[in-house]
C-alpha cells in the first residue's frame, strides 16, 4: 500500500477521534475563560490576549469563550474565539448579560403554571408536574427544574415541595392584568436569597385570548401595556434585573381543539363550560378535510363558518399577541433593561389528544394533561442554549 493511503487514513480516524471528543464533551459557553466561576475583567483580557497571538488558551477555555455570535440574544457558539467573542465578552461585564446555569428558577403563570389538573382532576393543582419549576421525578415530566439540577448540581438550587412556595408564584385564572403582582411576589422572595432569582420563566396570556367572543379578547394594546408593567417591576428591582428571563410565546392553543374535536365527552359535556368559546364553540369538524384541519394558517375553499373562526382565532393569537411578546422583550433585551430576558416561541409546537387531559367521564379536555407538560419542558428545554448543549435534544 501506498504511504499516501496511509496517510489518510491516520487522518480520518485522527478526525473521528475529535468528533467522538468534542460530541461527549458539551460546554455550554458562558464567558468564563479563567474557570474561576466568575465572569470580570480577567476573561475578557484573555480573550483578547488569545485574539492577539500573546496568550495560548485550552480548547475548553476557547469554548467556554466562544460566545459569539449571538442568537435570540444567547450564543449560537462558531467554533473558534475572535473578534466578535471578545466584544461580547466586555458587553458581558459591562452590562451584566449572564449565559451561566441559573442559581434557582422561578415561575409565573396562570392554570398551566399551577399544573391544573395535570393527572385529570378538574380544577386540582399539581405543581409537582409543571413543566418548568415541577419537581416529581417519578411523574414522566422532565421539569426544566430537573434538567437544571441533573446539568448543574452544584449551580443550581432546585425547586421541591418543600419550597415551592418560594419559587412558584403562578395563579389558576390568572390574566396579563396579573402580571405585576406576580412579578412583585417573585421580587419579594429573590430579595432574601443571596443573587436574587437566577431564572425567572414566564407564561402567561392564554386567559387573555381565551374569551366568550373574539370581541371579548384583551385588547392587544392593553396587553401590551400591563406586559411591560410587569417587566418594569423586574427591570427596577436588584434582585430580578439581572436575571435569565425566559418569556414564553403562547403555544398554539388551536390545537387543542384539534387534539379533541372527535371526543364526544370533550365535544358534549365539557367544553361547553370552558372559558375559551371563540375556539371551541360549535366544535364539529367542518374544515374543507384533514388537511385544511392541520393546517390552520390557511383557509381552504371548502372550510365552513366555524372551521374559519377558528383559525382566524389562531392567526390573531400568533400575530396580535406573541408578536407583542417577542418585540417587546427584544426591546427590554436590546435596551439593557432587562439584559437576560428572551423569548421562546413555541408556536410551532403540535400536541395531540395524549397531550391534553381528558376521557370519559373525566378530565376537563382543557389543561395539558403529564404528558402535555412533558412535552411543553421538552420543546422549551431545547430551545435554550443550555438544552441545545446538554445532548438531551434532536436539534
Amino acid at each position: 500500500s501506498s504511504p499516501g493511503w496511509k496517510c489518510s487514513l491516520l487522518l480520518m480516524l485522527f478526525t473521528g477521534a475529535m468528533l467522538i471528543s468534542t460530541s461527549m464533551h458539551a460546554v455550554v459557553p458562558d464567558g468564563d475563560i479563567t474557570g474561576d466561576n466568575t465572569i470580570d475583567i480577567a476573561d475578557y483580557l484573555y480573550g483578547l490576549q488569545h485574539l492577539l497571538g500573546t496568550r495560548a488558551l485550552s480548547r475548553d477555555a476557547i469554548d467556554q469563550g466562544d460566545v459569539a455570535p449571538l442568537l435570540n440574544g444567547v450564543p449560537d457558539p462558531d467554533g473558534i474565539l475572535g473578534t466578535g467573542d471578545v466584544i461580547v465578552l466586555l458587553r458581558m461585564i459591562l452590562y451584566g448579560i449572564n449565559f451561566s446555569y441559573p442559581s434557582n428558577q422561578f415561575n409565573i403563570g396562570d392554570s398551566i403554571g399551577e399544573g391544573e389538573a395535570a393527572d385529570g382532576t378538574i380544577g386540582e393543582p399539581h405543581h409537582e408536574s409543571v413543566w418548568s419549576t415541577g419537581y416529581d421525578s417519578g411523574d414522566g415530566v422532565n421539569t426544566i427544574n430537573e434538567r437544571l439540577e441533573s446539568v448543574a448540581p452544584n449551580e443550581y438550587a432546585a425547586n421541591n415541595s418543600t419550597v415551592d412556595t418560594i419559587y412558584n408564584k403562578a395563579v389558576s385564572g390568572a390574566i396579563m392584568a396579573d402580571f405585576v403582582a406576580q412579578a412583585q411576589a417573585v421580587v419579594t422572595d429573590a430579595s432574601q436569597l443571596p443573587g436574587g432569582a437566577g431564572m425567572i420563566t414566564v407564561l402567561l396570556g392564554n386567559n387573555d385570548v381565551c374569551a366568550a367572543s373574539t370581541s371579548d379578547m384583551t385588547d392587544p394594546l392593553l396587553f401590551e401595556n400591563q406586559f411591560r408593567a410587569g417587566l418594569d417591576v423586574l427591570a427596577v428591582n436588584e434582585a430580578t434585573r439581572l436575571s435569565q428571563i425566559h418569556i414564553s410565546g403562547l403555544p398554539a392553543i388551536y390545537r387543542l381543539w384539534t387534539a379533541k374535536y372527535a371526543d364526544g365527552w370533550c365535544r358534549v359535556f365539557v367544553w361547553p363550560n370552558v372559558p375559551c368559546q371563540n375556539l371551541l364553540d360549535e366544535p364539529d369538524d367542518d374544515c374543507e378535510d384533514a388537511v385544511s384541519r392541520n393546517d390552520p394558517d390557511m383557509i381552504y375553499s371548502g372550510d365552513g363558518n366555524n372551521c374559519i373562526r377558528r383559525k382566524h382565532f389562531h392567526q390573531t393569537v400568533r400575530e396580535d399577541y406573541n408578536s407583542v411578546l417577542q418585540s417587546v422583550t427584544r426591546e427590554y433585551r436590546e435596551s439593557g433593561q432587562l439584559p437576560n430576558i428572551r423569548y421562546t416561541d413555541i408556536y410551532d409546537v403540535q400536541f395531540s389528544s395524549v397531550h391534553v387531559n381528558g376521557s370519559f367521564l373525566r378530565g376537563d379536555c382543557f389543561h395539558p394533561s403529564r404528558e402535555g407538560h412533558a412535552l411543553l419542558a421538552n420543546e422549551s428545554w431545547c430551545r435554550t442554549h443550555w438544552g441545545r448543549a446538554s445532548g438531551q435534544c434532536s436539534n
